[in-house]
């Protein structure tokens, strides 16, 4: 049975983690009351215990929840439809099998406004940009069968890439930036680098390297036992990483020169701010590491008082203390954002 609880909730399903925030409404005035983050530890029956005692549900309970989620294989992607008019729809669908590792004949796909975020129809966008997104059915179907063996029951789901670039858009204005940030997203084989700005999207790529290939890199480095060993270390916080950290993020370094390099001799602009995401293997040196190799600083808003703009506060400041800039892309759902064209 799903739990009778008048409370909402919003679960974010990470590959190493998941996320739980008990909120008073998904409509503002929103007020947080709750967040607890549970291990993915492989022990299933202890995890769904952790999620029912978080909500209160009974034994055979579910926490029914708006889920966000980071399927492996997604696709975000940025790419200008070039198609005979009427082939828009099958552009985007052989875009998403090229770009997809394997990818089944199942596909979820969406066209979003690069500016706005709104979903828009690809015929009247032929030759223009357009935010491509993407994901097998069969993986989401994969994701919900593991929810509800946590006890979680999807209401609805969402891709936490396409919320955590909103959030970053809106941030930036809220913040006054006149200039970009860098927003680099690593899974375990590839990363996602986006650069957005105050009127949405400017650039995307897919890099093909992960956490995986710098857990591998790391290991070599200092000739460790296995890769489990190197994934341990890279998630340290005690290790200091800063006389080798240029050694084993040497081709992602390239990779990320050559796209802000692109980017700035097409713009003019400079890109000032980075924001790093590796939710497989958590990295919090990666960040510092790459903006100081690239001259970037790391972006950084009052987490409580942008919530307060968008017409969210916590219960208390305990709970405050325990929200920072990696649960923006939670927070996206409960964040009305001005996407305005004109805005934008």
């Amino acid at each position: 049975m799903i739990s009778s609880s008048k409370k909402d909730y919003i679960v974010e399903y990470r590959p190493s983690a998941i996320r739980m925030v008990r909120v008073s409404s998904h409509t503002a005035p929103t007020t947080i009351e709750a967040v607890e983050e549970i291990e993915l530890n492989g022990d299933t029956s202890a995890i769904s215990n952790a999620v029912r005692k978080f909500c209160g549900a009974k034994a055979n309970g579910y926490l029914n929840a708006s889920c966000v989620v980071y399927p492996e294989r997604r696709v975000v992607r940025q790419v200008a439809i070039d198609a005979p008019k009427g082939k828009e729809t099958e552009f985007i669908f052989n875009f998403l099998h090229s770009e997809i590792e394997d990818a089944p004949q199942e596909l979820s796909a969406h066209c979003l406004s690069p500016a706005t975020g709104k979903e828009i129809d690809p015929k009247e966008f032929s030759r223009k940009e357009v935010l491509i997104c993407g994901v097998p059915i069969p993986d989401i179907d994969e994701l919900q069968k593991s929810m509800l063996e946590h006890a979680v029951y999807p209401k609805r789901v969402e891709l936490g890439t396409v919320g955590m670039i909103g959030a970053l858009q809106d941030a930036l204005i809220w913040k006054g930036s006149k200039v970009p940030a860098l927003f680099l997203e690593l899974d375990e084989r590839s990363a996602n680098a986006v650069i957005i700005g105050s009127k949405g999207i400017e650039m995307s790529r897919k890099i093909d390297t992960g956490s995986m290939d710098i857990a591998e890199a790391l290991k070599e480095e200092l000739n460790l036992k296995d890769e489990e060993a190197a994934i341990r270390l890279l998630s340290s916080r005690d290790f200091d990483f800063s006389s080798i950290a240029r050694k084993i993020i040497r081709k992602l370094l390239r990779e990320l020169q050559s796209s802000i390099g692109y980017y700035e001799v097409q713009t003019g602009q400079s890109v000032s701010w980075i924001h790093t995401s590796s939710r497989a293997v958590p990295m919090d040196w990666l960040e510092g590491s790459i903006g100081g190799f690239l001259n970037l600083e790391p972006f950084e808003i009052d987490i409580e008082e942008w919530l307060k703009s968008g017409g969210i506060t916590f219960a208390n400041d305990s709970l405050s203390e325990e929200i920072d800039l990696s649960w923006i892309g939670l927070l996206s759902v409960l964040y009305v954002f001005n996407n305005e064209e004109a805005a934008a």
